[in-house]
């Protein structure tokens, strides 16, 4: 909500940027080293030059780990994004498909581009790579394209991509859509896997907690693989003697070894845990608990305006993989710089990014004379002994310079896009709408923007969040503004108005509302906040997400002390004892020693917001002893998370008589006697 606003946070310590480096950094290193070797290590395998086609989803992400010399250095001399539309690549006669495993729908673009070559006479090999494993649909979707003896099929388990120091990402859009509307769990099946991974990488999670219906598919996933690796593991330990003096009796499992204390069997030595890591290694988890969030669980996080300066960003000009799209903004054209990367290695950006966007002004300001204070104190330098430290000063700010001019031109275009007299007014109706005070004026102001051809996701935006917030809308007044909405924006959206409806974002009114009740048990709008309450980046309202993540630790018993407040809200909740208490007493303490601070993983299944993102952020700072490290299935924002709702693929079809003529067109003739098809 947009109340009155919140001082920024004060800048991160150095000793709290070094223990986020060692805690959460060195784990996200590690992912982002191993995403990079099995990808190299991929192309290795296929020896000469080679022709690289990749799933749309792949393309940005891939940018984020590997370099275009780092493809050239293995041989691929072109990359493309795969499409309908076959490509020809020159000077290859090798070509890897990169595809996930989801998108079945790709295997017919696979099949079109190896087509394509035949009919042109080129002779090539196929291999086909899915991502993060191959499925018994995507064999059968070769076999039927007729192209499954033409290709190599093989599978790369790639789960996530790491796009920040503390955030790794599946890269995979419309997961809450598949979930919520299609009724699709396999988002949530990867997310399981991608858990598995870093279980197998890391060690075993001590606890899970989940909450909404995809959390609870995900522990379910969970539970069941780590079973089904808990008995292929012990299938492996029992291994037949050489000898049976008595057939038919069953071999004995061999006794487990005794370590030097002479320990009791069955109990772990001091200082292990019992999570097997990759190989069977016994080790430390690094991750102490894990929190599993389902999207739909706190859709008002997703609605509600943010203010720090990366959420404006993302909101005015989205953020793509690190990446801004400033075409059309004149001093971007003038300086060539219509492609900004925004990234943690940008020392301004990471220091001001999670700033609330009042503080950022001031701060760059301070910046910028503090840059021309060093160019100025060339004038007073006097002895040959001052201009080796001068030196070191001027490379400094040499090199923070143009940083510097980037940050303050693209906050200044921010500002100006939320100085506008429409944003203003969506901020007043925002906080009558969780104030819950708005009036029937707000939807009669509502159809004056559809009237006008408002964005269509700014409309739903506000439509959606009164229509949460007041347990649905009025049937004549919900239907009223339907019915402006598809005369508007076109009949093809009534199948969007289904899907909102199906998720809960736009309903017609059932009983009262809870969110009065949500408010006060979760203290969403806390009173009297200061510049380091963690409500600063949506000035005034604490995410329902981040607040259910701090009740974990905050409340006696963590959510089983405060169950009346979890039933308000949709979906159960779930928790997961991996490792018994009192096996992982010890390393848990010394896993929670200032050497080494208790991690948290904090999972997203349906799409994280840069707000929510700062504010864990905040409260990693708050708290002191733990850091967070998110994993997240794609970071989302109001307007993508009402684009993967809109069913476009459906009007996209041709229609439904021109194709019956043009498969009759196609079929061939028959012929008959009598009243028999085809006879006349």
């Amino acid at each position: 909500s947009a109340a009155a606003s919140s001082s920024a946070p004060a800048p991160t310590t150095a000793a709290a940027a070094t223990a986020e480096r060692t805690a959460v950094g060195d784990l996200v290193e590690a992912l982002r080293v191993d995403v990079r070797t099995k990808l190299l290590d991929l192309l290795d395998e296929v020896s000469g030059r080679k022709a690289l086609l990749l799933d749309s989803t792949i393309v940005g992400p891939l940018d984020l780990i590997v370099s275009p010399s780092d493809l050239k250095d293995h041989g691929v001399t072109n990359w493309y994004k795969l499409s309908e539309q076959a490509v020809a690549p020159s000077d290859c006669t090798q070509v890897i498909f990169l595809i996930r495993c989801a998108r079945v729908e790709l295997v017919e673009w696979v099949a079109n581009q190896i087509l394509a070559d035949e009919v042109g006479g080129a002779d090539r090999t196929y291999v086909v790579v899915f991502v993060p494993r191959k499925t018994k649909q995507c064999m059968e979707c070769l076999n039927h394209s007729n192209v499954r003896a033409n290709v190599k099929v093989v599978e790369c388990g790639i789960h996530f991509f790491p796009t920040d120091r503390d955030i790794i990402s599946m890269e995979m859009p419309g997961v809450f859509n598949d979930f919520h509307v299609r009724d699709n769990p396999s988002g949530a099946f990867y997310t399981a896997k991608a858990l598995m991974f870093l279980q197998s990488k890391f060690g075993t999670f001590p606890t899970v907690h989940g909450i909404g219906a995809a959390a609870k598919v995900v522990i379910e996933v969970m539970s069941r693989l780590r079973r089904e690796e808990q008995l292929s593991d012990a299938a492996k330990e029992l291994k037949p003697t050489r000898g049976i003096a008595q057939p038919g009796v069953p071999p004995v499992a061999p006794l487990r070894p005794q370590s030097k204390e002479g320990l009791v069997a069955g109990q772990p030595a001091s200082g292990q845990c019992t999570g097997a890591g990759a190989g069977g290694a016994e080790r430390l988890p690094s991750v102490d608990e894990v929190i599993i969030v389902d999207r739909r669980v706190d859709l008002f996080s997703v609605l509600c305006s943010q203010f720090t300066y990366q959420a404006l960003i993302d909101m005015v000009f989205g953020i793509n993989n690190q990446s801004a799209d400033l075409t059309g903004v004149a001093w971007a054209k003038e300086r060539n710089k219509e492609q900004v990367r925004l990234s943690s290695e940008d020392v301004v950006y990471r220091e001001v990014r999670d700033l609330h966007i009042d503080k950022l002004g001031p701060l760059l300001q301070e910046k910028a004379q503090a840059i021309q204070k060093t160019y100025a104190e060339k004038d007073n330098i006097k002895h040959a002994s001052e201009m080796s430290e001068y030196i070191k000063k001027f490379k400094t700010a040499q090199s923070a310079h143009p940083l510097l001019e980037l940050h303050i031109n693209l906050a200044q275009s921010v500002r100006d896009a939320i100085q506008t007299d429409d944003y203003r007014q969506h901020l007043k109706f925002e906080d009558e709408i969780t104030a819950q005070t708005a009036q029937t004026s707000l939807l009669e102001c509502i159809e004056d923007w559809i009237d006008d051809l408002k964005p269509l996701h700014e409309v739903m935006r506000l439509l959606c969040l009164h229509s949460l917030v007041n347990n649905g809308i009025k049937k004549k007044d919900l239907d009223q503004t339907k019915k402006v909405i598809l005369q508007a924006y076109g009949y093809e959206h009534l199948l969007t108005l289904c899907n909102l409806e199906k998720v809960g974002l736009l309903r017609y009114q059932q009983g009262k509302s809870g969110w009065s009740s949500i408010k006060q048990k979760f203290n969403l709008f806390p009173e009297d906040t200061t510049s380091d309450d963690i409500s600063y980046a949506y000035s005034g309202y604490v995410p329902l997400s981040v607040r259910l993540v701090q009740m974990t630790k905050s409340v006696r018993g963590g959510w089983r002390g405060c169950r009346d407040a979890l039933n308000l809200l949709w979906g159960s909740a779930e928790e997961l004892k991996q490792i018994d208490e009192v096996d992982i007493a010890k390393p848990l303490v010394e896993i929670a020693s200032p050497a080494r601070p208790s991690v948290t993983l904090v999972v997203f299944v349906g799409g994280l917001t840069y707000g929510e993102m700062a504010t864990l952020r905040k409260l990693s700072e708050q708290e002191g002893g733990r850091k967070f490290l998110v994993l997240t299935t794609e970071l989302l924002n109001a307007k993508k998370l009402f684009k993967s709702l809109i069913c476009e693929e459906v009007f996209n079809q041709p229609p439904v008589q021109a194709s019956k003529a043009k498969a009759a067109a196609a079929a061939p003739a028959r012929s008959g006697f009598g009243f028999w098809p085809g006879g006349r």
